[in-house]
């Protein structure tokens, strides 16, 4: 039994005669009615009664016809969901990402791959920047955003954006936008920041800052989601620096200094392993 039996099979239950049949199919009588005899062997069942007269499908021929076509339009969908997932229009795509690229670049990415491949599952899952690299090398993601990330060699990566940092202080610092002159004032200061170990290149970039005001930062609390940080400084827990994006639409009784003269700056990069560019260049284009 194959696909073409099934199919000349369901044309003689529409048509219910045999010459007419074998004229839509294309083939002559005698080759239809051979192939209906042996698909009636194979399936051990008398599917249409014959006469001079008439044919008509038996108790069991209703039940085939059917079943076969249920199996024939679930055989359809499964060819086009194989070749939508040959060209990358379903299956899944897994990102992982900082907080603030949720406040820029993931939402919009998100809207262009449901409007180009509908049936392609998005997964998304926010981490700090050395979880992301372990993911992706483990490929249990494929592709990730953050900032200021420093790479391994296995992994290509190109700059989404670049922006200010900015300082997060409690709303009832004694520190004013119109009075800050530069960050050697908050020397003596707590900071809430991610750990070093999980912030790969990230944090290092904050610790140069401070650094360049001539002072090491003293951490009092970390946090690797910038929610947990903005709502420990809410709380009035110690300060931090962030990036801007990351306290964009944030309702909360916190003080922002925009940062807009140091020479360091968000660097907000898209990345993946270096393998799987080919594979990956139609997502990579989105961004």
């Amino acid at each position: 039994m194959d696909v073409q039996q099934i199919k000349n099979f369901l044309v003689l239950c529409d048509t219910l005669n045999f010459r007419k049949a074998a004229e839509q199919i294309n083939i002559v009588q005698p080759a239809l009615s051979k192939q209906i005899q042996l698909l009636e062997n194979e399936v051990g069942a008398l599917l249409f009664d014959r006469s001079k007269r008439s044919v008509v499908l038996t108790k069991a021929g209703v039940f085939f016809q059917k079943e076969t076509n249920r199996i024939l339009q679930d055989l359809y969908k499964t060819m086009a969901r194989t070749a939508e997932l040959h060209n990358g229009e379903a299956g899944e795509i897994r990102i992982t990402h900082a907080s603030s690229a949720m406040n820029t670049v993931v939402p919009s990415f998100l809207v262009k791959v449901k409007h180009k491949w509908p049936n392609l599952k998005t997964i998304v899952q926010e981490t700090s920047n050395a979880q992301q690299i372990d993911m992706l090398l483990a490929r249990k993601s494929d592709m990730g955003i953050a900032p200021n990330i420093l790479v391994p060699p296995e992994i290509d990566s190109c700059v989404l954006y670049k922006e200010n940092f900015v300082l997060i202080l409690p709303g009832d610092h004694a520190l004013s936008k119109e009075h800050f002159t530069d960050l050697s004032v908050l020397r003596n200061e707590t900071f809430i920041l991610p750990q070093l170990s999980s912030g790969i290149g990230y944090v290092e970039a904050i610790l140069q800052i401070c650094q360049d005001f001539g002072f090491k930062p003293r951490v009092a609390h970390e946090s690797a989601h910038s929610i947990g940080v903005l709502r420990l400084v809410e709380a009035g827990l110690g300060i931090s620096i962030e990036p801007i994006s990351s306290v964009r639409g944030a309702n909360m009784n916190i003080r922002l200094i925009e940062l807009k003269n140091l020479p360091q700056k968000v660097t907000m990069s898209l990345f993946w392993l270096r393998e799987r560019e080919e594979e990956l260049r139609r997502f990579i284009e989105m961004f």
